[in-house]
């Protein structure tokens, strides 16, 4: 059976039209994404954006290729390991890189060196804080998941960490315009 059989609105011409400024959006921000972010996840997500697009916007002409691509791996099987390894490279380079975005980490810079007579106390309940905020997200979480399985209103449940979730986001944001980019004052 062709895929045009199976899936008629993959290439209905009607639909695809509204797919192409998504696809280009999609393809800016991966350009931004590679500026802003010099990995190699960058690069590869971007390389496969791309090939995205170009099997998208010319799938009428790279159906043979497709065709060709699809025989190949049913003889050889040689698409699901390479998948895994670069799914496997890919995952290992995320997790390599150090977490950027930490909350009230200006206020924290701010704090350090207008009071730099407090020591280590002001990084200590900086830190204290960030524990304790995620130690809560986590139970909630798991309480979450739990009333979820159990076929209980999970959503009441779930409103609570999230307004938290969002007043902290807030109040961060709220202190980085009170202190500014954090640094030292003159």
């Amino acid at each position: 059976m062709s895929s045009i059989k199976l899936y008629p609105e993959l290439y209905n011409h009607k639909h695809s039209s509204n797919l192409y400024p998504l696809v280009i959006t999609t393809n800016v921000v991966m350009v931004v994404d590679i500026i802003i972010n010099h990995s190699p996840l960058s690069c590869l997500t971007f390389a496969l954006t791309t090939l995205g697009t170009a099997v998208i916007i010319w799938r009428r002409e790279l159906n043979g290729l497709l065709n060709f691509v699809t025989k190949l791996n049913r003889r050889y099987k040689f698409t699901t390991p390479a998948l895994i390894t670069l799914g496997t490279f890919s995952l290992l380079d995320a997790l390599s890189t150090p977490a950027k975005a930490q909350f009230f980490q200006n206020a924290q810079t701010w704090m350090t060196s207008n009071f730099s007579g407090a020591g280590e106390a002001i990084p200590l309940v900086f830190n204290v804080l960030r524990g304790l905020f995620l130690i809560y997200l986590g139970i909630s979480l798991v309480r979450v998941i739990q009333s979820a399985r159990q076929d209980e209103d999970w959503q009441n449940l779930a409103r609570t960490p999230m307004i938290i979730l969002i007043a902290v986001t807030v109040g961060d944001i709220l202190a980085n315009l009170i202190i500014g980019s954090g640094g030292t004052t003159t």
